[in-house]
């Protein structure tokens, strides 16, 4: 069985490729990886946020077929996997990419960026809270909206100091 591959968009100069494959979006990595589907390969799709998303959509656009599908799928797969990613050098990068419309996609992972609780250093986190704001899905965490607020005090004011 010969399975039809075109190659779309290029993910590494001269090394991978972002390809469809019998209509279904891949990744390939020759030598070795060939038509590999995209929910198996997300994280190979990485370097493609380290380029502006509208110069990738383009070069992309070029190349796609009218009965091809829309950079769509792929898109928001390699946004959702840098977010998600283990470093801030891959969360802020794709960060970059999201949209004010698409933050409700990806709002829960906005909210724990912005939240702390990721890789995410605080240049990252102040960006995802502000796309969220933006985008009107800001929810203030327990201790910004004054209901958690920490009962420690210094011990010399528990003297009366």
């Amino acid at each position: 069985m010969t399975v039809e591959t075109r190659r779309t968009l290029e993910i590494k100069p001269g090394q991978t490729w972002l390809v469809i494959a019998d209509g279904q979006w891949a990744y390939d990595a020759p030598p070795h990886h060939f038509a590999v589907p995209l929910d198996k390969a997300s994280i190979w799709l990485l370097p493609l946020v380290e380029r502006p998303r509208r110069e990738v959509e383009s070069e992309a656009l070029a190349r796609l077929e009218p009965n091809d599908s829309d950079m769509t799928g792929p898109v928001h797969l390699v946004i959702s996997t840098g977010l998600s990613a283990w470093s801030d050098y891959w969360i802020s990068h794709a960060l970059r990419w999201v949209t004010v419309d698409e933050a409700k996609l990806f709002s829960g992972q906005l909210h724990t960026i912005a939240a702390a609780q990721t890789a995410a250093a605080q240049r990252t986190r102040h960006a995802a809270k502000k796309l969220l704001k933006q985008s009107g899905l800001w929810r203030p965490l327990p201790h910004e909206s004054g209901q958690a607020r920490s009962t420690w005090k210094h011990p010399s004011s528990e003297d009366g100091a």
